[in-house]
C-alpha cells in the first residue's frame, strides 16, 4: 500500500532573473536557471503540482517489479522524488537530464530516496543512453526542446524499453490548432503568469529567449507520433489551455 498525504519537494530561490538587464539567452538550463528552477515551474506551468501528482497516481499503477522507471529531463528530480517516496514495492529509478546544474540539485534532492529503492542520476545526452528494460516512463516538458528531428527516434526508444503493458507519461506546452485559438491561449496563459507575480516586462523576456528553444508540436501531432513510435493507446489525461498531459501504452 501507498504513502498518504506525501508531498512535492520544491525547495529553490524565488524566480527574478528576467526582472533585470542580464537574463540567459537564448534560454538554458543553467546554475541561473537551477537555482530558481522550482519556483519557476510552480509559476510558469498551470497545474504543476496536479501534473506530477497525477502523473505519480499512473505510474504507481502501472509499474511492474522487476523494471526500472525512467525520468528523462528530470531537471532538479521533483518527480523522481515524489514517486520514489509513494512507491512501496522496490525499484530501479533512472533519472536523466543534460544539465549538470540541474542534476546537481537533483542530487541533493534525492538524496533521501527510501532505501529500497535504487537510483542511477545521469548528466547525458538521453540519446546516448542505453534504456534499461522498464515499465514507465515520464518525459515531462522536456520533449519540446529536443530537436525536432529527434523526437520520434527518442519515443521510439522508449518504447523499445518500456515492457508489454508499460506506460509514457507525457506532458508538453502545445500549440492549439487554430490560429485565433492559439492567439486566445497565448493571452490567458501571459495573463496566468501575470497572476501569478511576473510583471509583462519579465514574461516579454522569457518569451524572447524561449525563441527558437521551446518548439511545441499541436496535440495531434504528439499523437501522431506516438502511434508511429509504436504506442497503440493514447489518451489525453489532463489539460489547460496550451499544456497538456497524454499516457500511451506499449500493447500486450
Amino acid at each position: 500500500m501507498e504513502k498518504a498525504q506525501v508531498e512535492l519537494k520544491l525547495v529553490s530561490h524565488n524566480d527574478d532573473i528576467f526582472a533585470g538587464r542580464h537574463y540567459p539567452k537564448p534560454f538554458a538550463f543553467n546554475h541561473e536557471v537551477a537555482e530558481v528552477f522550482d519556483d519557476m515551474v510552480q509559476r510558469s506551468i498551470p497545474l504543476y503540482r496536479d501534473v506530477t501528482r497525477f502523473t505519480a497516481d499512473w505510474v504507481l499503477h502501472f509499474y511492474q517489479v522487476g523494471t526500472a522507471v525512467i525520468d528523462i529531463g528530470c531537471s532538479t528530480g521533483t518527480t523522481t522524488h515524489h514517486i520514489a517516496h509513494r512507491l512501496e514495492q522496490s525499484a530501479h529509478f533512472l533519472a536523466i537530464d543534460s544539465s549538470q546544474a540541474m542534476i546537481d540539485r537533483a542530487h541533493d534532492k534525492l538524496s533521501d530516496l527510501p532505501a529500497r529503492h535504487s537510483l542511477n542520476l545521469l548528466c547525458s545526452d538521453v540519446m546516448a543512453v542505453a534504456l534499461p528494460k522498464s515499465s514507465a516512463v515520464v518525459i515531462n516538458y522536456t520533449l519540446q526542446f529536443l530537436p525536432v528531428s529527434q523526437r520520434k527516434l527518442l519515443l521510439q526508444r522508449i518504447w523499445e524499453s518500456l515492457v508489454p503493458g508499460g506506460i509514457l507519461m507525457i506532458s508538453e506546452k502545445v500549440r492549439l490548432n487554430s490560429p485565433s485559438f492559439q492567439e486566445l491561449g497565448t493571452r490567458l496563459y501571459e495573463q496566468f503568469k501575470e497572476k501569478q507575480g511576473y510583471s509583462r516586462t519579465e514574461i516579454e523576456k522569457k518569451k524572447e529567449a524561449l525563441e527558437n528553444v521551446l518548439i511545441p508540436f499541436t496535440e495531434d501531432e504528439h499523437r501522431h507520433l506516438l502511434k508511429e513510435s509504436g504506442f497503440m493507446n493514447v489518451e489525453s489525461l489532463m489539460k489547460w489551455n496550451n499544456f497538456t498531459t497524454l499516457v500511451a501504452m506499449k500493447g500486450y
